[in-house]
């Protein structure tokens, strides 16, 4: 692949949650959503999740230099 090709490919699908999200593939809005991906009802194809860390989840962050 080469930097032609890779700048016209479009931007991932992504799943987000509270937002109304229609499927790619067939257009359906009823998803079943897990940890990682939200499954769409209708045609079965699968999103990844878009999330912001929230509270209580781990965030990385990279330890001081010393």
């Amino acid at each position: 692949m080469n930097a032609q090709t890779t700048m016209h490919r479009p931007a991932p699908m992504l799943y987000w949650p509270g937002e109304t999200n229609r499927c790619p593939c067939c257009g359906g809005k009823a998803w079943h959503v897990g940890r990682v991906t939200a499954e769409c009802a209708a045609c079965e194809a699968a999103l990844p999740l878009a999330q912001e860390p929230g509270a209580g989840d781990p965030v990385w962050e990279p330890k001081p230099a010393q």
